[in-house]
Formats: structure tokens, C-alpha cells, sequence
């Protein structure tokens, strides 16, 4: 799953709504022993699914009415019983059961069943979704069946489970209904044993009536696996779909879609010739259609990267990529049929930005390699989510670079994955990224920032650390071993082992101190020159870094400590060997022949930890980089990640920090750049109470990015690199905003190009600043005159816009007014049916994209129950919203923000991960105000 873009118009990951609560009617009982006691001590009384009964095969018929979108439906599960047993367990939520012809098999004869029942009859406040179908007789192991008739709803007011998304067509509304199962919401479609280790076959008829105004000639019904021979069946009325049998698969990886879409076909061939049949599914109006073309053409390429990387091939018969309307995440990794958002699979070759052609590129290349770590092998249980999507987000950037070789993007690794996985691992309130999980609202919360950055991040390591090809010989053992079937993490760790090539280290005892423990260390570094200067030894260290205090419960069975492959660069070597520092050494110890003043740890940014230096270190860092004897941009980029962290836990003066920065003025790399343009402008807005300080540090700020700005200019140039439109965006949009000045000459000509291109929004014009739409409609907002005549225009752009990426970009420059007014039109329009792009991004993006910190927390609060209402339960877009308040440095806020949590504690749902987390990191902020922010503004005050 890839999870969905919080702010502005990039990253992923993610956001949903909830299952529908549709109360469970019974329909009529068995008879025969309803009145007698239930076991107080029976299996349902556990969230897991008992062990003894393992789901086989389902042949599910399935018959939809559209017009009242409602459905029935027949499951029959064949099941291998182990160990005797009475009670068959299945999962249901919001359906309604048919428990008169509910019925148990073996071997074909009926078996006599005393009754079935919910877990909630037997006890009122389980939530474990079990309904029980209880045998007559206990009854031995060998193979059984159940067939259960059942009914139930397609929810219309959330995007889980079974759902009806919808856009416009004209003045017409035209309806899809498509299926979004993970983690835990198939049970809401059907009855199912919905745990990722009970894989099992499907074979699947679905059949929808429709009213008699609609044309079926133009409806189809795609699944997993390809249609039967024959298996499409149209009438005047109604499509029908028979489809061949699928491999095996657990429930979340089950799907449908009914829509009128239009395809564009492609295939994939391999050197033996085989094929595997690819479609790329959207809306029929012309220019979705068009721009399904760029995901039919990296496909292939992506597939042949990744059966080379797993020497595994793909193994079904054809892949479909469906984009929807409207989808809770960014994309979703189903058997043969990944759905994704619009705006996740959808490239624009004329109007869309080299940001959203990456965005593209990498949700495709994450999702198609799920169809091995995922679906080939499943994690066991959702305590190793990580293997699915943390190996997801690791082998993308190789899936991506094959499609894209010109854009080396595996340089992005460090920035994009590696950095922002360590600004969440750094709180006290982290977690494992193995960690014990059983409620749906644990389940949910697991889709975060440990499980897909951290994960990559550790599996880039394991890599760096082991070589590559010793790596991919473990991982292809890994599938191959596990194919069809589940894994837990020490299989994968044991896999690589084996493959291992140097005996001095143990992969598994290596790993379990990076996953079985939250958080990573900092390495110190002392350099000791001998008197004779003969040799330098280079003294290492390490320990914890964590910004703020620990949490009273903060326990760890490895101390905190972690086995460390620490490499470093210095002048004339490029990378070390490893070197390991292991738990139980205080300190590891290199030497280097001669004097060595300065070393750089970490060299190329290859692991996950953080490396500090004494004072004197520092100060010839900074040297080095004025001189331009640091060339990497990825040990620049590190470097400076690792000052600014290290300043905002106070192991480094700020000054030290914002010191390396003063060279940036010459840096010309986007990736090098962003990252001190990050560090520096986390410092500067954390003390926009001082108008002096401020307005030196915005000073410093466009002086910094005005070399660039009028290096790369407003127009495109031939050939171009990857990153230039990335740095073009990003020093305009800054420096346009740093300036103050609306006669600035960048800002009239964004100004220029904004009504330009509002007065005719065409494709050609759009074209003309596809990589720069967003500084020019940000720009348009922040200078925009008193009568709010820009943001008027930009307004009715949105209403008219039918493409998801330009909308988001709308609404976060819209976000950017000062007037108060249209900030709370904007969050009560949001709640309108048919809103673009999502009702919560409006508020989040009002709160974050335009600082309006404490009214997008009243709005919050005012709002909490509609947003609980439309999001709550398996949704992690309440996260989203629930990390709002994270802002905050104030004991006051944190009281009245904590204050507020708890009164709403049993209508947080999903939601509840996020407010712990927001409250550390307010409790982070109040500690970093007291500790840096006279020493921020002394720094800035200091400058010419």
C-alpha cells in the first residue's frame, strides 16, 4: 500500500475512510440449543483466529444491485481441520447472515449444526468480528466446508471495504464500485478468515444489475485473475463475470472493480517469450486515457528489473492498474489488479510536473513490488508489516531506475527515506519496527513512517553491508523457500545469513538490535593523533539519540545499543571499510596512518545512524565544505542532517550548525541545497517572535537562494537535469516568499505568469509552467491584493479542475490567505459532497501549509466529530489530523491540547498513535525553545 501525500503535491503516504457500521441483523436461528450456555472459555474470546482450522479455498458468488447499491451473496470455504474441534470461526463485520442455511460439510455430507452466533452474543463487548458456527458433534481433523449465505451493503459514505467512488461527467454523476480490503476491512465485503496467514485459492462470480438507463455494453467487472473462457455474460440489464481460479492469497489482497472505464492495453515479454497481459484502466474522457500511456510504458521495464532482482518470475497471467476517483491511500498492491489514486498512476506528458512523472513512477514501482515481498510471501502477522512495505519502499528506487536510468535516483535514498524515517525514530514515542499489534486500530497505525522509511532504510543498509550480491542471493532463497506461503522476520533474516559471505557477521544478531528496539544511536567520534604523528586513531562510540525525554515504560532488552557498521571518507579516500562497533563495546578504535584533522562519518549516507565530532572537527568540516573538498552530495546532505539534529538535542551548538550553512550560497545540488534550506528555515520560523531576528533570517534565506534563482531562471532549457526543475521550484517558491516584496522582479513574474494562465487555463499554458505551478499559485495567494481577487480565481480553478494533482496544489496555495474568512470557508465547503481531493486535507493544509496554527486547531476541535464520523476505525488518515497540534512549544498548549485527547479518548480510534505522538513532540518543542531559541537568534541577529 502506498500511503497517501500529506502536504503539497509529493509523497506519499496516505489516507482513508472507515468501514461502514451496518447493524447485524439475524435473520432466523437454527434451533435446537440457542438457549443453552456458551462456552466461557470459547475460541472467540481471542482476536486471532484459532490455529486448528486453516482456509483452503473460497468459491464466493456475488450479486450486486446498483441501483440501490446493495448486495447478496453465497461463501463457500473449504477448510483443513488439525485437531478436533466443535466451533468454526469466520470473520464478518456489518453484514447480514443467513443463519437458517448456514452449513457445515465433510466430504460432502452435511454436518448437523446446533447453532451460529456472533461473538458479541455470547459476550456483549467483544469487537472481534467472529461469527461461530458451532458443530452438533465435535468433529475430527480432515477437510470441511461452509457455506454461509450473506447480504450486506456498498458503503457509500467511506472508502473501505466494498465502496462506491464516483466523479463528474458533465452534469452527470458516474459511479464506480471497487473494493479496498487491507488490513482488516474484507470481512466487511464477506465473510472470511481475514488474516494475512490464512492464504488461500478464490474463484469468484460476480454478477451486478443495473437499471434499465444504463447502457451495460460499456460496464465490465475485472478481479484478480483473468476472466474464465466465455466468462463474460451481458444483458440489457445486467454483466455478469466468472473468473478462473486465483493462486493462493490472503483476504486484503482480494479485489473487484465495476466501472465504465476505458483500457489501454500493453505486454510485457520476456527472453523465453512468455507474456504477462498489462491494462492501465481510467475514466473514458480523452485525456485520462492519454495519460495511462507513461504507466504502460515503465511497466514492463519495471517487471523485468524486479524478476531479476528476486529471480522469481512474475507469476500471473496479466496485471491491471486501475485508477479511481476516489481511494482512501495512494495505491493498493492487489493480485493482479493494483488500484491506485488518479493522481498515483496518472502522467500528464503535456501538463503534468517532472515531480509528478517521479510521484508516478515511484507508486507504480512500489506497488509492483509488493506482487513478490507481500503477495508471493506474506508476513506471518501484522507485527512484520515491514516486510511488505518496507521492502516495498527499498526496492522501488531500483524499480524506478530502471525505468528512469538518466535520473539517478537511488541519490535520493538517503534525503527521502533514510532522514525522514530518523525525524520519527527520534521520538521518544517511536516504535519497533517489529512490534506486537492485535486490534484493527493497532493494525492501522502500523501504516507509518517506521514501517515503510524505516524499513527501507534498514534493508538499504543490510545491503550496503553485506554487498549486493550477496544480499540478492539471500533474498531469492527467501522467496523461493516461501512462495505461496507466510514468513516472519528471523526467516529473512536466517535467508540472509546463509548467503552471507563474511563470517565475522551474523546477520540475524546484527538485525534484531535495529528492529526489535525503536530508535537508532549517534557516533562519536574523537580523532587522537599520536605525538610523533605517525598515526591518528580514530576513538568511536556510541549511544541513543533521542530528542526529548524518554517515556517512564522506555525498556529495551539490547540497552539501547546497536551493532554499528561505521565507515567514514576523509581527504583521499572516498569510503572506508566496515568497521563494527558492537553493544558490548564502550569503545571501537581505527587507526590512520599520519595526522588526520577531520574524518566524515558515515560515509555516502549508506546507514542508519547519526555521527557527531569534537568542536575543532566541526570547525574543519565547515572548511572542507568552503573549500569544496566534500564532492558527495549525498556526505553533504548527511552532514548537515546530522549538525541540525544533533543542535536540537544540545550535542552541538546551533551556531556550529547554522555555521556549515554559510557556504550554501555556492551550493548548486538540489539535493545538498534542500536539505540546508530545511535545517535553516526549522531554526528561523521557531523564532518569528523576534521581528528583528526574522526578518535577518529571511534576509539570509533569499540571499542564499538568489544565485540559484538567477541561475536556473524561469525557463526550461534543453536537456536539462532530473533535478533542475526540482531546485527551480523550490529556490523561486522560497525566495519569493522570503522577499516580503511584491515590486521584487521574481515575484511580478509569478504574478505575471498566474493571471495568465487564469485568464486561460489551457493545456498549453498549463504546459508553460507545469514545473513551477506550484511557486506561481502559492506566490499568487501570498501577494494577493486586499480584495482577495486571486484567490477568488484560484478558487473556481479548483471547482473546474478534474485532475487530483493540480487540485491538491490549489488547495494548499489557497491554504496560504491571511484572511481568516476564506480559511474557515475553506473547512466548512470541504464537508459538501463531491469536495475535491478530500475533505481533510482543507483543514491539514490550512493548519500546515499555511501556518494558521491556532485556528486550524480550533477547527480541529470544532470539527472532531464529523472528521471522526467520515475517518475513523482502519483509517489512517485520522493520524493525519491527529498530529496537528504537534506545532505547539508551549506548556500551556500542551496542557490544554492533552486535555482535549482525553475527552474524546473513546472517539480517537485510529487516531490514538498520532496524539501520543503529537504531545511528545510538543513536549520536544518546549524543551527546544528553552534550550536554542536565544541562541537562534543571536546567530541571525549576529549577520550583516
Amino acid at each position: 500500500m502506498q500511503r497517501l501525500t500529506k502536504i503539497g503535491v509529493g509523497v506519499g503516504v496516505g489516507v482513508a475512510a472507515l468501514v461502514a457500521v451496518i447493524v447485524i441483523v439475524v435473520v432466523a436461528t437454527s434451533g435446537g440449543g440457542d438457549t443453552d450456555a456458551f462456552d466461557k472459555d470459547g475460541p472467540w474470546n481471542n482476536i486471532r483466529l484459532p490455529a486448528n482450522i486453516l482456509a483452503e479455498r473460497y468459491d464466493m458468488q456475488l450479486d450486486i444491485n446498483w441501483e440501490n447499491m446493495t448486495y447478496s451473496g453465497i461463501q463457500e470455504v473449504t477448510m483443513t481441520v488439525t485437531a478436533e474441534t466443535k466451533y468454526f470461526l469466520i470473520h464478518t463485520r456489518g453484514l447480514t447472515l443467513d443463519k437458517t442455511k448456514t452449513k457445515l460439510f465433510n466430504n460432502g455430507t452435511e454436518l448437523t449444526v446446533k447453532r451460529s452466533f456472533m461473538d458479541t452474543e455470547a459476550v456483549a463487548e467483544l469487537k472481534h468480528d467472529f461469527y461461530v458456527v458451532e458443530s452438533e458433534k465435535v468433529v475430527g481433523a480432515g477437510q470441511y466446508k461452509m457455506s454461509i449465505p450473506f447480504a450486506g451493503s456498498v458503503n457509500t459514505a467511506r472508502l473501505t471495504g466494498m465502496y462506491r467512488s464516483a466523479y463528474d461527467r458533465g452534469d452527470k454523476k458516474i459511479y464506480q464500485i471497487s473494493t479496498d480490503f487491507e488490513p482488516v476491512d474484507a470481512r466487511s465485503a464477506f465473510p472470511c478468515f481475514d488474516e494475512p496467514a490464512q492464504k488461500a485459492i478464490w474463484e469468484t462470480t460476480i454478477t451486478v444489475t443495473f437499471p434499465a438507463t444504463i447502457d451495460t455494453a460499456e460496464y465490465n467487472i475485472v478481479s484478480n485473475m483473468p476472466l474464465k473462457d466465455d466468462g463474460e455474460t451481458k444483458t440489457a440489464t445486467t454483466v455478469s463475470a466468472a473468473f478462473k481460479e486465483s493462486v493462493p492469497m490472503s483476504t486484503y489482497l482480494v479485489c473487484f472493480a465495476v466501472s465504465d472505464f476505458a483500457s489501454t492495453t500493453g505486454t510485457y515479454t520476456r527472453a523465453d517469450g512468455t507474456t504477462v497481459a498489462l491494462r492501465v484502466m481510467t475514466r473514458r474522457e480523452q485525456t485520462f486515457v492519454d495519460s495511462a500511456a507513461y504507466a504502460i510504458k515503465v511497466t514492463p521495464l519495471i517487471l523485468k528489473k524486479y524478476e531479476d532482482f528476486y529471480k522469481v518470475n512474475y507469476p500471473l497471467p496479466k496485471l491491471d492498474q486501475i485508477a479511481l476517483p476516489e481511494f482512501n491511500s495512494g495505491a493498493m498492491e492487489n493480485w493482479g489488479l493494483i488500484i491506485y489514486r488518479e493522481s498515483s498512476l496518472l502522467f500528464n506528458a503535456v501538463t503534468s510536473s517532472k515531480n509528478e512523472k517521479q510521484r508516478v513512477c515511484a507508486v507504480i514501482a512500489h506497488e509492483i513490488a509488493h506482487q513478490w515481498f507481500g503477495n508471493i510471501v506474506t508476513m506471518a502477522w501484522w507485527n512484520d508489516l515491514w516486510l511488505n512495505e518496507g521492502f516495498a519502499s527499498f526496492v522501488e528506487y531500483y524499480g524506478i531506475d530502471a525505468a528512469e536510468p538518466d535520473w539517478k535516483i537511488l541519490d535520493f535514498f538517503y534525503p527521502d527515506e533514510m532522514t525522514t524515517a530518523m525525524n520519527f525514530d527520534s521520538s521518544p514515542s517511536s516504535h519497533p519496527i517489529s512490534v506486537s499489534v492485535e486490534s484493527p486500530e493497532e493494525l492501522s497505525g502500523l501504516f507509518d513512517t517506521i514501517s515503510y522509511k524505516k524499513g527501507a532504510s534498514i534493508n538499504w543498509m543490510m545491503q550496503k553491508f553485506m554487498g549486493e550480491d550477496a544480499f540478492k542471493a539471500g533474498l531469492a532463497a527467501y522467496i523461493k523457500e516461501f512462495q505461496w506461503g507466510n514468513a516472519a522476520m528471523v526467516d529473512l533474516f536466517d535467508a540472509l545469513q546463509t548467503a552471507n559471505t563474511d563470517d565475522s557477521v551474523n546477520v540475524t544478531e546484527v538485525m534484531l538490535t535495529w528492529t526489535m528496539q525503536m530508535g537508532f544511536p549517534y557516533v562519536d567520534v574523537v580523532l587522537e593523533t599520536a605525538k610523533d604523528e605517525s598515526v591518528t586513531k580514530i576513538k568511536l562510540t556510541q549511544a541513543r539519540f533521542l530528542k526529548g525525554d524518554a517515556l517512564p515504560d522506555d525498556i529495551s532488552e539490547y540497552g539501547y545499543k546497536w551493532h554499528i557498521p561505521f565507515t567514514y571518507m576523509k581527504e583521499g579516500l572516498a569510503e572506508s571499510a566496515v568497521t563494527w562497533l558492537k553493544p558490548n563495546q564502550a569503545e571501537t578504535v581505527v587507526e590512520e596512518a599520519g595526522v588526520v584533522t577531520w574524518v566524515k562519518g558515515n560515509a555516502k549516507g549508506n546507514y542508519y545512524y547519526i555521527t557527531n565530532y569534537e568542536a575543532s572537527v566541526w570547525g574543519e568540516l565547515s572548511r572542507q565544505l568552503t573549500a569544496g573538498n566534500i564532492t558527495s552530495a549525498t556526505d553533504k546532505t548527511s552532514l548537515f542532517y546530522d549538525a541540525f539534529s544533533l543542535a536540537k538535542i544540545g550535542k552541538v551548538q546551533y551556531s556550529t550548525a547554522l555555521d556549515l550553512t554559510l557556504y550554501a550560497v555556492n551550493e548548486t545540488e538540489y539535493v545538498v541545497l534542500s536539505r540546508v534550506l530545511s535545517g535553516v528555515l526549522f531554526a528561523g520560523n521557531s523564532i518569528e517572535e523576534d521581528e528583528t531576528a526574522t526578518a535577518k533570517y529571511w534576509a539570509y534565506v533569499t540571499a542564499m537562494l538568489k544565485p540559484r534563482v538567477d541561475e536556473v531562471g524561469w525557463t526550461v532549457k534543453v536537456d536539462e537535469s532530473f533535478t533542475t526543475p526540482k531546485l527551480r521550484d523550490m529556490v523561486i517558491r522560497n525566495y519569493c516568499k522570503g522577499v516580503h516584496n511584491a515590486t521584487n522582479p521574481v515575484v511580478l513574474e509569478a504574478l505575471q505568469k498566474f493571471d495568465t494562465f487564469a485568464a486561460d487555463p489551457s493545456q498549453a499554458n498549463k504546459a508553460a509552467i507545469a514545473d513551477v505551478f506550484v511557486s506561481v499559485m502559492r506566490t499568487a495567494i501570498i501577494y494577493d491584493d486586499e480584495n482577495n481577487s486571486r484567490w477568488e480565481v484560484m478558487s473556481t480553478l479548483l471547482q473546474a479542475s478534474d485532475w487530483e494533482a493540480d487540485q491538491k496544489i490549489y488547495i494548499a496555495a489557497l491554504a496560504r490567505t491571511s484572511n481568516e474568512t476564506l480559511l474557515r470557508k475553506m473547512v466548512t465547503e470541504s464537508f459538501k459532497e463531491g469536495v475535491k481531493a478530500g475533505c481533510w486535507r482543507y483543514l491539514y493544509y490550512v493548519h500546515y501549509q499555511g501556518k494558521n496554527y491556532d485556528l486550524g486547531w480550533e477547527l480541529l476541535k470544532e470539527n472532531w466529530d464529523v472528521y471522526a464520523e467520515k475517518y475513523n476505525t482502519t483509517s489512517f488518515t485520522m493520524g493525519y489530523l491527529t498530529e496537528m497540534p504537534d506545532v505547539f512549544n508551549t506548556q500551556e498548549k500542551y496542557d490544554e491540547v492533552k486535555a482535549f485527547f482525553d475527552s474524546i479518548a473513546d472517539n480517537i480510534g485510529t487516531g490514538l498513535k498520532a496524539s501520543i505522538e503529537a504531545l511528545t513532540k510538543i513536549k520536544s518543542n518546549i524543551k527546544w525553545r528553552a534550550n536554542n531559541a536565544e541562541t537562534v537568534k543571536s546567530w541571525f541577529n549576529a549577520l550583516p
